[in-house]
């Protein structure tokens, strides 16, 4: 799929008017604000009136407001436990080594304004995922026309299992936030702080190894230096040594490696403790094999449509991959490609992939146009997300598992 062309060119040339309708960074935080604010309404007000699930759902106890209890589930008490104590790494049980340093760092210097570790990581969340709206709507601008790039943002930030960018305990709205940061550095012609932002983006998410691939085919195809496999792949004279600056993205994930090995003689151990969760690599994984065994275990018509939606939506994503491809070039092809790929791979179920595509944004940008070419569909399309979106996280705020 690889391809010397580069990818279509702006539609607003830099300087020339823009068109009306055009879509601004201030919109978009304006509309993630208002979601928010309602989102804040459904947490606080609707999820403590749902059933609660039987079991345990954090290992330290929330200590905000009981009104912000909604936003601290599962994972989140792993996030409170690193950024009040630090890291701690027992082999064959799980330990806070499975989940990397970017967030809680933040969360741990949000501290010093917000004393409480959940409450401040609440606040981060909510600051990155204003900063991911921000970004997006700059990138959507000069790619998209004024409808299409509206329809792709209020289809992102309307996505169901959007509510990880609007106040959860989870690191995916400051990953997501990075890579864009990244993305929009590289097109700016500023390739070393690119790779800077993408240091984040490597220390926040183990995924976040397929951005320096990205970004070093997106800059590679902005000079023209792509060839066909048959040609050798890379034009050297066109390309840049500048353009290497993007591999300091692999510092972010160099350093925990290199943090784990000094102290705990593990550099991997990140990926040993994945086992403790029964998710390591391996056959087992990559199969899917309990993907299969969890099917013959639903019970309920609302436990199936939450478990199904997860592949379903991996194979909707795997679809749309050749209009990425087309539309936006191979640099961000690759990118999403790999993101859809790695993440589907490393699940043992797929369980999780919903919000694992919140960082496939050239996904949203193709479901955009596809929606600005249906008026029809995106009366029905985005009220029906938004809708879903509300309910699941009454339903993430009253504790059931849902990624």
């Amino acid at each position: 799929m690889l391809s010397n062309r580069p990818a279509p060119a702006p539609l607003v040339p830099p300087g020339a008017p823009a068109p009306a309708g055009t879509l601004r960074a201030w919109h978009a935080v304006a509309v993630f604000l208002a979601v928010a604010a309602l989102l804040f309404v459904v947490m606080g007000a609707v999820a403590p009136r749902l059933p609660e699930p039987s079991g345990p759902r954090l290992a330290p106890p929330f200590t905000g407001p009981s009104w912000l209890a909604g936003w601290a589930q599962w994972d989140s008490g792993w996030y409170r436990q690193i950024a009040a104590d630090g890291y701690s790494y027992v082999v064959g049980q799980q330990s806070t080594v499975a989940f990397f340093p970017a967030y809680p760092l933040v969360v741990r210097a949000a501290q010093v304004v917000v004393d409480d570790p959940y409450v401040a990581g609440i606040v981060v969340t909510l600051l990155a995922g204003a900063g991911v709206a921000a970004l997006l709507a700059t990138w959507l601008r000069s790619r998209l026309s004024p409808p299409a790039a509206w329809a792709a943002l209020l289809a992102f930030l309307l996505f169901p299992y959007a509510f990880y960018l609007y106040g959860v305990v989870y690191a995916d709205a400051l990953f997501v936030a990075a890579l864009l940061g990244a993305f929009l550095l590289l097109e700016s012609d500023r390739p070393l702080l690119a790779g800077l932002a993408g240091a984040v983006a490597t220390a926040a998410r183990p995924v976040g190894v397929v951005l320096v691939i990205g970004l070093a085919v997106r800059a590679l195809e902005r000079r023209d230096a792509l060839r066909p496999a048959r040609q050798g792949l890379v034009d050297r004279r066109r390309a840049r040594w500048a353009d290497a600056g993007v591999l300091v993205s692999l510092l972010g994930l160099g350093a925990w490696c290199l943090y784990l090995w000094a102290r705990f003689d593990d550099p991997f151990a990140f990926a040993s403790a994945q086992a403790a969760w029964n998710q390591g690599a391996g056959p087992e994984t990559w199969l899917k094999l309990q993907f299969f065994r969890d099917i013959a275990d639903l019970r309920s018509p609302g436990a199936w449509l939450l478990f199904m939606a997860h592949p379903v939506l991996t194979v909707g994503a795997a679809c749309l991959l050749p209009r990425v491809f087309r539309r936006f070039g191979a640099g961000y092809g690759v990118y999403t490609a790999l993101l859809i790929g790695l993440s589907a791979l490393s699940t043992k179920n797929f369980f999780g992939m919903a919000r694992y595509l919140l960082a496939a944004f050239p996904l949203f940008a193709v479901v955009g146009e596809l929606l600005a070419e249906r008026p029809a569909l995106r009366r029905v399309a985005l009220p029906v997300g938004g809708a879903g979106l509300g309910v699941l996280t009454a339903i993430f705020g009253t504790g059931y598992y849902l990624s």
